[in-house]
């Protein structure tokens, strides 16, 4: 027996085994899943990791109350497969993830890794003199030293 719920409550029902038909649009369907599939172990390191980056950001559809992030490899295929079911070539970057929001001065602390573009937003901070003289009294605005 099958138990299941819906909005109208509990019911059950005996187990079987789904009737496969095979179609060739099935088929077809079927086939591209597993090209993506196999497409994602050709995608190099850094893009993986970028893929995983945003995923977290991403939530699983709810199902029986319960949502959760995707993994970089899930969000891959779904953003690919209906790509190519609909025959428009697939990407390597997330949507949205734009190449060139590269920092202009490489991080200090990631002396290693200048050329992985960082995930999310950029943020700007733009400062406004509000105190006359400042400059001539500098230790007195100075962050972090007493008057």
């Amino acid at each position: 027996m099958v138990w299941q719920r819906n909005r109208y409550g509990q019911y059950s029902y005996p187990a079987f085994i789904p009737f496969n038909p095979r179609t060739p649009a099935q088929v077809a369907v079927r086939g591209t899943f597993g090209a993506v599939s196999k497409r994602w172990r050709q995608l190099t390191e850094d893009q993986r990791i970028v893929w995983c980056a945003v995923a977290k950001t991403r939530k699983s559809k709810p199902r029986l109350l319960q949502c959760g992030p995707l993994s970089g490899f899930l969000l891959f295929v779904k953003v690919n497969v209906p790509l190519a079911n609909r025959g428009i070539a697939q990407v390597d970057l997330p949507p949205g993830y734009d190449l060139c929001s590269r920092p202009a001065v490489p991080n200090v602390f990631g002396i290693i890794r200048f050329d992985q573009p960082p995930v999310g937003p950029v943020l700007f901070l733009r400062g406004n003199q509000l105190i006359d003289d400042w400059q001539e009294r500098r230790q007195e605005f100075m962050a972090g030293q007493p008057p």
